[in-house]
């Protein structure tokens, strides 16, 4: 027992040495990147995602140095001495997957499964191979992008993505049909992490990671992020978000989040905003006044306005003095347009854990378990900053819904003419 404890100590020192030598404005992806395979570029942080993403969903049976508690999502295991099957949520015996907010089965494994997963982590192939036409491919291809900037990749955005997206969803909107608990969450979010760790990862590194998802994701009720909602545990047996759970905005999820949230505002004043629009709108009056002030002659145009006649002059000066009440009334209107404040929403920061190109709040919807490939630059999903997680995550008590199959609703492929909707994520 003692050398396990010797090895323990000196594991820890060097994921700690590890820990130190990266850079406190390196994301963990390009430092891993560059460690593993000797460069930081979009190729390696690419290759670093998929093996680590790949390993988290077939396990690690069958290649060197296995990790015993890495069965792979995929595949029957263990969290906290339950067992665990996600499988279902993934093939389509279960009415899981939310399509136009309707609960259907629709099988995300059809492009093999984990055959060519397990191809490319024993090295069979050099990428992952799956099939384009299939539901399998496109998934994992999102999953790729998403895990992308879970872990901070700085070149994330240029990763390989799918043509058909659908755009960023609700990370709770698309687990809405799941029924996840925390035995659940918590499995799949330990695979990631030992599968981080499998790729080089030290302890530090993927023990915060595994905490912040877990205090992210396994909760109810978590409070709306910038007009996100980020819990996907729904499971009586999940504890509340604290310290202030908001269950209401749970009660009519959209694609987008729900019509109970309120979006983040700030007051601003911005005179140069006001000025232009003051600019903009006044432009015929202005030309207006411009042509008032022709009848203000200058010293040199004295004589030329000498001729004009007296009722050329009466009618001049009515004008003018109409154009002077019109100019006056325009600049009282937009001084009182000025004076309002202006609200402008909180933008969306794009970013990833310990990522310096994409701080806190960032892509969100990608979830892992859901996600969708999007053309654009997905929204925040899954990691902010790292603060104080006490509270959120507790020992998960025995899953009531383990063994339940939940909808009955058949199987059905992926309709012609509409494709299911995932979760773009920043983190899982």
């Amino acid at each position: 027992m003692l050398w396990k404890r010797v090895a323990a100590v000196l594991l820890l020192a060097a994921g700690r040495e590890a820990l130190a030598q990266r850079a406190g404005n390196e994301s963990i992806c390009d430092y891993y990147a560059a460690q593993r395979y000797g460069e930081n570029n979009v190729t390696t942080q690419l290759l670093l995602v998929q093996s680590i993403v790949t390993l988290a969903y077939a396990g690690s049976a069958g290649l060197p140095n296995p990790i015993d508690e890495n069965t792979g999502i995929f595949n029957k295991g263990n969290f906290d001495g339950i067992g665990v099957y996600l499988r279902p949520w993934f093939d389509g015996s279960k009415a899981t997957t939310n399509l136009n907010n309707q609960p259907v089965g629709i099988d995300w494994l059809d492009g093999g499964a984990t055959g060519p997963l397990m191809a490319f982590l024993n090295g069979s192939v050099n990428s992952v191979n799956i099939d384009k036409s299939t539901n399998q491919y496109r998934l994992f291809t999102h999953w790729f992008t998403a895990f992308g900037f879970v872990y901070g990749c700085s070149l994330a955005p240029k990763f390989p993505r799918t043509a058909d997206s659908g755009g960023p969803l609700s990370m709770a909107y698309v687990h809405k049909f799941m029924n996840l608990n925390q035995t659940h969450i918590g499995y799949f979010v330990e695979q990631l992490t030992l599968a981080s760790k499998y790729f080089g990862f030290s302890e530090e590194d993927a023990q915060t990671l595994d905490t912040f998802m877990n205090a992210r994701y396994a909760v109810r009720c978590a409070p709306p992020i910038n007009g996100q909602l980020y819990s996907i545990c729904f499971a009586e047996e999940c504890p509340l978000a604290q310290p202030k759970p908001d269950c209401d905005a749970y009660k009519d999820l959209g694609p987008s989040g729900t019509s109970n949230v309120s979006v983040v505002t700030t007051t601003v004043n911005n005179p140069a905003s006001a000025t232009s629009s003051a600019s903009t709108t006044s432009e015929p009056p202005r030309s207006t006044t411009t042509s008032a002030g022709d009848a203000n002659p200058s010293p040199d145009s004295k004589s030329s306005s000498a001729t004009l006649s007296g009722g050329a002059i009466a009618g001049i000066a009515i004008g003018g003095a109409a154009v002077l009440l019109l100019a006056v009334g325009l600049l009282l209107y937009f001084r009182r347009q000025s004076a309002k404040p202006q609200i402008v929403p909180v933008p969306v920061h794009s970013g990833g854990y310990g990522s310096p190109a994409h701080p806190p709040n960032a892509y969100y919807a990608s979830n892992a378990h859901m996600s969708m490939a999007s053309s654009s630059v997905p929204q925040e999903a899954y990691m902010g900053g790292h603060s104080d997680m006490s509270g959120f995550w507790v020992p998960p008590k025995p899953p009531q819904e383990m063994g339940q199959t939940g909808h009955d609703e058949p199987v059905v492929p992926r309709p012609a003419t509409m494709s299911p909707q995932l979760a773009e994520m920043e983190s899982p």
